[in-house]
């Protein structure tokens, strides 16, 4: 998944001269912590809520971020994750390539959204959490033992193991709430299922 899928296209930009006092008020009236600061229709800077926060600061250039860190569209979302953590900051304007026209802006929650997506699911559904110690052949059997049960996949995320694991985990999202039937199947070819108490009595009961 790349920034171009997430981003805010439509974004709200500010330039260096404006007050601090106008842009803090520019961010609370439309509800976002983030301004890119453009000069010349280039991105030179960017500001936050907490910058133009501080009363000793008169103007954006004052409190605004020159050391900009930037993104383009086709950057994968992972790796503008990672540029954020990093750097502790909250969003990273996006720019075109090769340049620094701004194309948009993308913020931590666009990327907490993409993960609510990614492990969460739409309509009913269940979140089994699974544990493999062959994951080419075990993620292999798992989709075919939901194929053989019409048991839909609606999302499949591994987890990279720590240095003192030998197993991975893998949270799978099914399409069902009628899980039991599934997990059973699972636990028979050897994969291990974690799941809440209320779903562990009912596989119980259909062994």
């Amino acid at each position: 998944m790349l920034v171009d899928s997430v981003m805010t296209r439509s974004v709200v930009t500010t330039e260096p001269q404006r007050s601090a006092q106008s842009a803090a008020r520019l961010m609370r009236e439309g509800r976002f912590r983030h301004l890119p600061v453009l000069q010349r229709g280039r991105v030179v800077g960017i500001v936050s809520d907490r910058d133009v926060a501080r009363r000793d600061t008169r103007t954006v250039g004052e409190a605004m971020r020159g050391d900009v860190i930037t993104v383009t569209a086709d950057t994968p979302v992972e790796l503008a994750a990672e540029l954020m953590l990093d750097n502790k900051i909250g969003a990273l304007p996006v720019v075109e390539n090769g340049s620094h026209q701004p194309a948009g802006i993308v913020t931590q929650s666009d990327l907490f959204a993409v993960l609510a997506r990614l492990l969460g699911g739409e309509g009913p559904n269940t979140r089994l959490e699974v544990c493999v110690n062959d994951p080419p052949r075990q993620l292999a059997e798992i989709t075919v033992l939901a194929y053989e049960r019409h048991v839909p996949i609606t999302s499949l995320v591994t987890l990279p193991a720590s240095s003192h694991e030998r197993t991975r985990r893998v949270v799978v999202r099914i399409g069902t709430i009628v899980a039991a039937p599934f997990v059973t199947a699972l636990r028979a070819a050897g994969i291990g299922v974690d799941q809440p108490e209320k779903l562990d009595s009912r596989v119980a009961a259909d062994v």
